[in-house]
């Protein structure tokens, strides 16, 4: 059953689409400087500016009394780091394409830094995703209300809302996903030149975008077999050459990745692990859940599974089958290239729902096919009930959207690491207005970077990766001394120095790893030893 072609669309389905689109955008740029700046967007800032953790470390975890404003100069762009320094700074972290980052330096040197402008640059790409979105419906199914309605889903999901306001290159990955596809199915209709190299312009640019968009390009490559029956026939050739022209454009990073692997490898050791298959599933519903609810409801959250995979099995039956293919290839690849090697070597690849962008934009654009033929003009109970289910999950869009734009954490900020930048930050803060306090860290460079955010310019630090370059007598200068994420060593250090360490504030957010966050340090009376 296809979506009716010429019939007007009823005047509530008309407002509506204007409302949720017109709200999706105000909250993509609404209190974008609010929101924790956490530990990969100021790894951001260090790459797209030229920096280095190695500089941060050697420069400043000397030992010397710091203050935050001096190390907040390392996510501002300096006249002394020219693009050479970023474009070293890049290719020395190869896990990440550099595409994003090199734009962002140059957004940063039209409009200045700051949290906001770095943001700004991921908004304007997730808006650029609504007409890339609406092309590929348009490729895939001939009427407009499939595409109206998959960008209202798109527009206010509580997965595109708090990463169009991160400062990572998932939104742009989103815009090359859905562009490369909407001209991969245009080349194939057209089968013109210009086409077929627009086509391999797209997969150049995804692939710099972000690694993982090769999963895109191998699902592209598996819907051109299928559909021309894994004969070598004049379209076979135009996409392997245009492909290949693509991913030939990107061996100089492949190259760079091979060199740098053991750094990646150390980079990205967070993502092995090996976990229950039971675990996995509940993590892959809960995911499900997020994306398209932004709600945990425990043993229910199999209802959206099961609303998926309803979405899926209608698709089949009533779509063309071209784009049903499409479309179940999308999700079906994107998934099982991550999900497939965590079941069979470990990990947590496909339980990282950032990694799953082209899998839920599948999922998302099946269920506005099926809500489109089911719910724009309900005559009978059971489309009005399709109808309901449509509301029910833009509406939740909505109220996650206004929800999220007003807190300063949010899930994809890792609550579990950042949540305490706020809240410790205006403690020291406050000391700071009666009393010096100094902010003693051993912990992470991006981690002490991410929050001195929260810190006062003058607040002072003293930052040491090794506890022998503490500067004991320099930090007895100041009062009181604070202690911030330590390492067993360097509280053993304190310890054997004859300080006692008082602990202020305990992190447990997550039960199953309660942080110990900030202590207080005092010289011991030596009357009392």
């Amino acid at each position: 059953m296809q979506p009716a072609k010429s019939s007007p669309f009823p005047a509530w389905f008309r407002y509506g689409i204007i409302v949720v689109l017109v709200l999706g955008i105000f909250f993509r740029f609404y209190n974008l400087d609010k929101k924790v700046y956490w530990i990969d967007e100021v790894n951001s800032s260090l790459r797209s500016l030229g920096y280095s953790k190695t500089e941060v470390v050697d420069e400043m975890f000397t030992g010397k009394v710091v203050t935050a404003g001096d190390l907040q100069q390392y996510q501002r762009l300096s006249p002394d780091k020219t693009w050479r320094d970023t474009f070293n700074s890049l290719t020395g972290t190869a896990e990440h394409a550099p595409l994003y980052f090199l734009l962002s330096r140059l957004w940063v040197g039209w409009v200045g830094h700051s949290i906001a402008t770095m943001r700004c640059l991921a908004a304007i790409f997730s808006v650029l995703a609504f007409p890339c979105l609406y092309w590929l419906c348009r490729e895939l199914f001939e009427a407009p209300g499939v595409a109206w309605i998959a960008i209202a889903l798109v527009s206010v999901s509580p997965l595109h809302m708090p990463y169009a306001q991160e400062a990572r290159p998932y939104s742009l990955w989103t815009v090359m996903t859905l562009l490369s596809s909407a001209v991969l199915l245009w080349a194939m209709r057209t089968k013109t030149r210009v086409s077929w190299v627009t086509y391999g312009m797209t997969i150049a640019l995804g692939l710099y975008t972000q690694l993982l968009f090769g999963a895109v390009a191998l699902v592209h490559g598996i819907y051109v077999l299928i559909r021309e029956q894994w004969r070598f026939s004049k379209t076979t050739l135009s996409y392997g050459l245009a492909a290949g022209i693509g991913f030939l454009s990107f061996v100089p990073w492949i190259i760079n990745f091979i060199h740098n692997l053991e750094k990646v490898k150390e980079s990205t050791s967070s993502l092995t692990g090996g976990y229950s298959l039971n675990y996995m599933i509940d993590r892959w519903f809960l995911s499900i859940n997020q994306v398209l609810l932004d709600r945990e409801l425990g043993g229910l959250n199999i209802i959206l599974v099961l609303l998926t995979i309803y979405a899926f099995y209608y698709l089949c039956r009533h779509a063309p089958k071209r784009s049903g293919l499409f479309i179940l290839t999308l999700v079906a690849v994107s998934f099982l290239v991550l999900a497939l090697p965590d079941l069979i070597w470990g990990g947590r690849r496909s339980l990282r729902i950032r990694y799953l962008f082209p899998f839920f934009l599948g999922i998302q654009i099946a269920l506005a096919y099926l809500f489109a033929t089911q719910a724009i003009w309900a005559k009978t109970w059971k489309q009005k009930i399709w109808r309901l289910v449509m509301i029910v999950l833009i509406v939740s869009g909505m109220i996650s959207a206004s929800v999220s734009s007003q807190a300063t954490v949010w899930w994809n900020k890792s609550v579990p690491r950042s949540s305490y930048y706020p809240l410790l930050g205006e403690w020291i803060n406050r000391t700071a207005q009666v009393e010096t306090p100094i902010v003693i860290s051993d912990g992470s460079p991006t981690d002490t970077l991410a929050f001195s955010y929260w810190l006062n310019p003058e607040v002072k630090m003293m930052l040491a990766l090794e506890p022998r370059k503490l500067k004991l007598r320099q930090m007895e200068q100041f009062k009181p001394i604070f202690l911030l994420n330590p390492e067993e060593p360097t509280k053993n250090f304190l310890n054997r120095r004859g300080y006692d360490l008082t602990l202020l504030y305990e992190d447990t957010v997550d039960p199953e790893d309660i942080e110990q966050r900030l202590w207080l340090v005092k010289q011991r009376d030596p009357s009392a030893q």
